[in-house]
């Protein structure tokens, strides 16, 4: 049975988004001294300095090749004990369709798809002037706290990032009636100083109550598939009403299509 997710300004796309801008930062030569003045309370104004330093981490994150097309993947699925396997095709600029095999009922299919478009999404190249860049970026006040100096981006979703050590450590958005924190945790190298996500945490809260609603942890493991990093398996944890419910997605036998001869 195949269901079909097409490319929508949906909330997903914005949470991809997100995921996007934090996945895999490498480090950057600003030093903590040229972290720049506190921004003051008047109309937000951009400041160079914070600009560059978020489009510095921004940049060595690691991202498929621009001719990157898509893939066709063998797919195995754990959705908190139930088993399921399928194929799995998704195009640049059309959608991704989930076939399962043996007739297997289809109740995964939306989350699997959901998850799938997410790792692929924030895994391709987009230019920060386009994204975050065109917003008026300008430092926080500096509450000192471990997780590093805090980044306003001043766009309509509220975003912050932390940033330490020339890496993002958290993002901070609201989207409608909901917030939510992502806090990287851990990373993995990918080559020529860049990086991949591995382990990373989203809390959601009500956005008038400030409550936490709930919880999802995320453990991404990656292979070589000629010549780029393609997911091997993501897990997730999710807690909720009382209960913790794990999903895990493996990929199999990967085969990816570019869109033009690719310069190895």
């Amino acid at each position: 049975m195949r269901r079909t997710i097409l490319y929508l300004n949906t909330i997903l796309c914005l949470l991809c988004l997100t995921l996007f801008s934090i996945a895999a930062l490498g480090q950057t030569t600003t030093t903590a001294n040229q972290l720049g003045p506190e921004p003051s309370k008047a109309d937000p104004k951009a400041d160079p300095v914070a600009w560059n330093l978020l489009k510095e981490t921004r940049e060595t994150r690691y991202y498929f090749p621009p001719q990157f097309g898509g893939f066709t993947s063998d797919v195995v699925i754990n959705d908190n004990g139930k088993i399921a396997t399928a194929v799995i095709n998704y195009d640049v600029g059309g959608g991704a369709d989930l076939q399962f095999k043996g007739g297997e009922v289809d109740e995964t299919s939306p989350w699997v798809l959901e998850a799938v478009l997410n790792i692929i999404r924030h895994r391709r190249s987009t230019d920060f002037e386009s994204r975050d860049g065109r917003y008026p970026i300008c430092f926080a006040e500096d509450d000192k706290a471990p997780a590093g100096r805090r980044v306003t981006v001043n766009d309509t979703m509220k975003s912050f990032y932390r940033i330490r050590d020339g890496r993002v450590t958290e993002v901070d958005r609201t989207i409608g009636g909901e917030h939510f924190i992502i806090s990287v945790l851990e990373e993995v190298p990918a080559g020529q100083g860049r990086y991949l996500p591995r382990h990373f945490t989203v809390s959601y809260f009500d956005a008038k109550t400030g409550a936490l609603t709930h919880t999802d942890t995320y453990m991404d493991e990656y292979q070589q598939v000629d010549g780029l990093w393609f997911p091997a398996s993501e897990r997730i944890v999710r807690a909720e009403s009382g209960k913790v419910i794990t999903r895990i997605i493996e990929f199999h036998n990967p085969q990816i299509r570019y869109s033009k001869e690719v310069k190895r």
